[in-house]
């Protein structure tokens, strides 16, 4: 009788024994809009349903440029807040940031962590900035690139300097104070190089502007790829591969030692099989004992009669055995047919999805009333704005003279539902009785980039 009692207690036990359920209720944060490079902060709420205190300890940004409270006490039956501030740096769009920490629930509810959203403004018109030099010799001529900056936020968008640069790169300002040129220069690294040019701007609420350099330099010893794509892997495979290295001389050379960076797994030096002069192989093991999905990461091979070390960029997939792969073209979202009116058009919404809602839609547009003021009004219509933040509009005074944003605040889309239409009206009350505007409209997309929705129409302010 005392055996089957306990085998009862065990199973009853074991049967009741479900996912522990924390009494932390903790929200994500909206830290809204800023500019690139602007500091945000947000507060995550966290709420105590339970009995006693909760404490809050160990708080981590994943990004080493963002940070958090360390520790906050939550009271029973109350709430408590934890600070986050993120450094919004080169980013675009929408974009999100990890945050870790712990608490003193037990087991493995006392791993918690939250995220901070926000949507980042760039005050330059290009976007993003990227000057690519593609692949070259170090031994060859070497290119030179230049590129053209603007903004429609000021007048008299112009450069004042370069603050921070690579030691290996020649940058220079133009005359014209808006076009950056760039060459190599001096003794450059081997392998793929993604650097930053820190520029400075005339812009009151982006002094900061970042150039991106890619190239691939390469040297005596190169890789027969860079990067090098492991594939598709899946955690129930084996999954190894090769990366051959050759010297441009044909003369044989020394692997000091190869090291894995990023991804979890080995990497090792091997002869070349068959063995040929200046030749080296790498072998790469990837282990399936890591997080899921894109891997990327390098291959640090160290030559030492060059003294250098030659970063091998990998990148891949890993997924579990049945994981499918769904094709990417099916999820692409069009950019969504648009039309637009200003006071001397008389175009109307381009396609409606159905006779339905081009009904509901013509009746909300003819009971919505116009923003208040006598300046121009300006309307548009959108069909399908699920890529669409918003919109941003811009005004001449002359048909060839430079745009400037007038709208202070981004419109925000209506409806990102799929199939909506919506309908929009602003109207202009800085402009001046009797002068002749240029308007134009740009959508404001998701990823931060900014495409022309209305090109440059003429108006007569009344």
């Amino acid at each position: 009788m005392l055996i089957a009692s306990f085998l009862l207690a065990s199973s009853m036990a074991a049967s009741s024994g479900a996912s522990p359920k924390s009494n932390l209720e903790i929200s994500p944060c909206d830290a809204g809009e800023h500019w690139q490079f602007e500091t945000a902060s947000c507060n995550f709420e966290l709420t105590n349903m339970g009995d006693r205190p909760i404490r809050i300890s160990n708080g981590e940004a994943v990004m080493s440029w963002d940070s958090i409270e360390k520790a906050v006490v939550v009271p029973p039956h109350g709430k408590a807040y934890l600070k986050a501030t993120i450094a919004t740096r080169d980013n675009m769009g929408y974009i999100k940031r990890s945050f870790r920490f712990r608490t003193d629930e037990p087991g493995i509810l006392g791993q918690r962590g939250s995220t901070v959203y926000a949507f980042v403004l760039s005050a330059l018109d290009q976007s993003p900035l990227v000057l690519d030099f593609g692949a070259f010799k170090e031994k060859g001529e070497k290119p030179t690139k230049s590129i053209t900056l603007d903004s429609r936020e000021v007048p008299d968008f112009r450069l004042t300097g370069v603050s921070s640069k690579p030691d290996y790169l020649e940058v220079n300002i133009d005359d014209d104070h808006r076009t950056v040129r760039v060459s190599f220069r001096g003794d450059l690294p081997w392998g793929i190089l993604h650097d930053k040019i820190k520029l400075q701007t005339n812009v009151p609420q982006q002094k900061e502007a970042w150039l991106t350099i890619d190239a691939n330099v390469i040297g005596e010893i190169a890789p027969n790829g860079n990067p090098v794509s492991m594939g598709l892997m899946r955690t129930n495979n084996k999954n190894e591969f090769l990366v051959r290295l050759t010297s441009e001389s044909g003369k044989d050379f020394k692997v000091g030692g190869v090291k894995l960076n990023g991804v979890k797994g080995s990497a090792v030096s091997t002869s070349c099989d068959p063995a040929a002069p200046g030749c080296r192989l790498v072998k790469v093991a990837v282990s399936n004992d890591q997080g899921l999905g894109r891997l990327q990461g390098t291959v640090d091979v160290d030559l030492p009669e060059f003294g250098r070390t030659l970063p091998i960029q990998v990148v891949g997939m890993l997924l579990n055995p049945t994981t499918k792969v769904h094709d990417l073209d099916e999820e692409r979202e069009a950019a969504g047919a648009a039309k637009s009116s200003l006071p001397e058009s008389q175009q109307e919404v381009a396609a409606t999805p159905n006779l339905g809602q081009s009904l509901r839609q013509a009746v909300d547009a003819a009971n919505e009333e116009p923003p208040a003021g006598q300046g121009p009004l300006l309307s548009w219509s959108v069909a399908n704005e699920r890529s669409v933040y918003g919109y941003l509009i811009y005004r001449a005074d002359e048909e060839n003279g430079k745009l400037i944003r007038i709208s202070k605040d981004v419109i925000l889309v209506k409806n990102r539902e799929r199939g909506s239409s919506s309908r929009y009206q602003w109207r202009d009350n800085s402009a001046i009785s009797g002068r002749t505007y240029w308007y134009a409209i740009d959508m404001l997309k998701g990823d931060g980039k900014k495409e022309p929705l209305v090109n440059r129409q003429k108006v007569v302010a009344k």
